[in-house]
């Protein structure tokens, strides 16, 4: 007989299937969006973070007895390429425009590397004059193109009261756009390393080392410092950005307290459907007590639909955030093409497109911390199943 009558209430709960499934709905495109912005905002870290350290994320080595170095240095699981530079402060004459910038003699193949497919103007020029790679900025600024002719003004002498400025007649290359603007408005390539003549002293040899982990940075010095045995100078890219990794922790740190308080109130909302049919079901459960079912029994039944609707809506809540995320480059493309809107400006970034990056980590966080919160919200919405008076809910 209890059998049956907790079989009869359990499919009487039918008629509330708006309510339940309306929960399940709400809270799972609650969990579904905080998903999507999660691996929003971790693509757009990653794009940032892949441009930056491929552009900074370097260690700068001032060194005259390096080369001798080299061939041990192949050896080191981190190494991944060395670039020798040659860098100078000067000045870029054209078109009766003056400008200070830094010059950086290297070589086409090492100037390719760094500037990778962020060409505006890619030129092959050929010119008894040396070949300069300039910033799209920088060429703006100076109405240079592909084969413009220029002048760079470098000083040079060995002693302070020595110093000369020497002229130095160039062709402009190609035109390259990396989205930062120390390299877009500043930076004058230089190929074919031709500055070495220009010095104001004792200089040392520059190199720019590539490494593997870029972010094990401190690590990496570290082991290049006992190879040399602290005879080096050294600089990383936590050197002269010591705040960019601070900065997306704390972005991070200030986002998981918003996730927290964001799925708090997206569970608090499964309590108005128990609320409901606990409210609408006293009778019923009267009944059930009057026939003989326990205090357990009727809490089972509850809980049961608490331990549905929690794990309803994170399905829900996964399937409709992956399904966001798979569709956003698309959905992105749409509103650029139709509105000409961007989330990213492309002048300070130097992208205006990204992928979404989904990282398991966040689902199973995500997943776990709604999933505990609903249901020791719901059981304890369903231990109040227990306080039905019989008597008052038979009357």
């Amino acid at each position: 007989m209890i059998i049956l009558a907790l079989k009869y209430f359990f499919l009487s709960l039918r008629t509330q299937k708006k309510v339940i499934w309306t929960t399940i709905a709400s809270i799972g495109i609650g969990i579904g969006t905080l998903i999507t912005s999660i691996s929003i905002m971790n693509g757009f870290q990653n794009s940032i973070l892949e441009r930056i350290l491929h552009i900074y994320g370097h260690m700068d080595v001032y060194s005259n007895n390096l080369d001798s170095k080299i061939h041990l240095i192949k050896n080191k699981d981190w190494y991944k390429r060395h670039i020798h530079v040659n860098e100078k402060q000067g000045i870029l004459s054209s078109n009766n425009e003056t400008q200070g910038v830094k010059i950086i003699g290297i070589s086409k193949e090492d100037c390719d590397y760094i500037i990778q497919d962020k060409w505006v103007k890619k030129s092959d020029a050929k010119s008894s004059a040396p070949i300069i790679v300039i910033g799209d900025k920088l060429a703006e600024n100076f109405q240079l193109s592909a084969n413009s002719n220029a002048k760079l003004l470098i000083p040079h002498g060995v002693l302070s009261n020595r110093i000369s400025i020497k002229d130095l007649d160039v062709k402009v290359g190609s035109v390259f756009r990396l989205g930062f603007h120390s390299f877009d408005k500043n930076v004058v390539f230089v190929i074919g390393n031709t500055l070495d003549k220009y010095s104001l002293g004792f200089e040392q040899k520059q190199y720019m080392f590539y490494t593997n982990n870029p972010e094990k940075i401190d690590d990496i010095q570290k082991d290049l410092y006992d190879l040399s045995g602290k005879s080096y100078s050294i600089w990383t890219w936590k050197d002269t950005n010591p705040s960019l990794k601070q900065m997306f922790s704390m972005q991070n740190i200030i986002l998981a307290v918003f996730i927290g308080m964001f799925i708090l109130c997206c569970m608090m909302q499964s309590t108005n459907s128990l609320w409901i049919l606990i409210s609408e079901r006293i009778q019923d459960i009267s009944l059930l007590k009057a026939f003989g079912a326990s205090n357990f029994q009727i809490f089972s039944l509850f809980a049961y639909l608490g331990l549905f609707i929690s794990l309803g809506s994170i399905l829900f809540g996964l399937i409709f955030g992956l399904t966001l995320v798979s569709l956003f480059p698309k959905l992105y493309n749409i509103i650029h093409k139709s509105y000409g809107q961007t989330m990213i400006h492309e002048e300070s970034f130097g992208f205006s497109e990204f992928i979404p990056k989904v990282l398991i980590s966040d689902l199973v966080i995500i997943s776990t911390i709604s999933f505990v919160i609903m249901m020791l919200i719901l059981m304890n919405i369903a231990r109040q199943s227990n306080k039905v008076d019989i008597i008052k809910g038979i009357s």
